[in-house]
């Protein structure tokens, strides 16, 4: 998950309150995790590089987001009790759409339900956020669709349920507004396939003490999964782009609005000039959930305090 967690940092996140977490041992889900998640219809072929493919920790997760508030999500998480997650993303070249699914395991039902609520609060502030999707036969679960600026621009439909003392999410994105069947029939699959539980109840907290209740915050995880697919689906199209044409064969290849980045760094290209990256951003570039993160196709930068223009500034020396 190192290589590009930097990728992940689309979620809206308010922490309120945290509660210190739990000190005892979590025990091991059973079956594990990596057994549980469904397989896609035929035509999507495994992103093996993608965040959330395999095994994550909360620390994990915490550090995916990007925020300076890493800490407080990731003892979020394990006030919730936390245990383990598994994930996998997928994409289809044909169609241009990307299919993210991932299980996180709690120590018991409650607090599976707990983060649920918390993260419906918390994608439901985010930005790209558009309106709620239903599905039925499902419960509790809350869905969303998704909207990403961009170029192209693309547009997600996703599920996220609790069974047991697991949560699952089901997201898929495309660049039209054609996945909510496709995300409807998976989570479906999904959660008729998915285990009563993963840790015997018995050993649920809420079944083996009282506990006193704790503040529900909002703390966005759909919306952080989606922009794993969408960043795959960008890629898939802008790889196509520059097959077409080769002259800018590599240029803005996988980046979210094409942005062409000078060999250091420093800049980006307009079109028709180089402007100093420090000080301003390119229009079509990815911003993050909370609009103070940009993409430049390496790493997230922030966004100047500054919306004065910069002159151009002639091309760098290449390397």
């Amino acid at each position: 998950m190192a290589r590009v967690n930097r990728l992940l940092c689309a979620a809206t996140i308010s922490l309120l309150a945290l509660a210190p977490a739990a000190a005892s041992a979590a025990p091991s889900p059973s079956p594990s995790l990596d057994t549980v998640l469904v397989t896609p219809p035929s035509g999507y072929a495994e992103l093996t590089s993608s965040p959330f493919h395999g095994l994550f920790t909360a620390h994990d997760y915490a550090q995916a987001s990007n925020s300076i508030k890493a800490d407080d999500i990731e003892k979020t998480l394990n006030r919730d009790g936390f245990v383990s997650g598994f994930g996998k993303t997928w994409i289809h070249q044909a169609s241009a759409h990307a299919m993210v699914e991932a299980v996180l395991a709690f120590t018991g039902n409650k607090g599976a339900k707990d983060w649920l609520v918390a993260a419906e609060a918390g994608d439901k502030s985010d930005p790209n956020y558009d309106h709620a999707d239903s599905i039925s036969g499902i419960s509790p679960y809350y869905g969303g669709h998704f909207k990403y600026p961009g170029s192209p621009p693309t547009e997600g439909d996703v599920f996220s349920f609790v069974k047991g003392n697991d949560v699952f999410i089901v997201g898929l994105v495309s660049t039209k507004d054609d996945v909510l069947q496709l995300a409807t029939t998976q989570t479906q699959s999904q959660y008729n396939s998915a285990p009563n539980e993963t840790i015997p109840s018995a050993q649920w907290p809420e079944n083996t003490s009282k506990g006193g209740g704790l503040p529900v915050l909002g703390v966005g995880i759909i919306g952080l999964l989606v922009v794993v697919a969408v960043v795959a689906v960008v890629a898939m199209t802008m790889r196509r782009r520059s097959a077409l044409s080769p002259a800018m064969a590599g240029v803005g290849a996988g980046i979210p609005g094409g942005v062409q980045m000078s060999n250091d760094g420093n800049y980006w290209w307009d079109g028709q000039a180089w402007r100093d990256a420090s000080r301003e951003v390119p229009s079509s570039a990815q911003r993050s959930g909370d609009g103070a993160l940009w993409w430049d196709g390496q790493k997230w930068r922030a966004v100047p305090q500054t919306t004065e223009p910069a002159n151009p500034t002639p091309p760098p020396p290449t390397a």
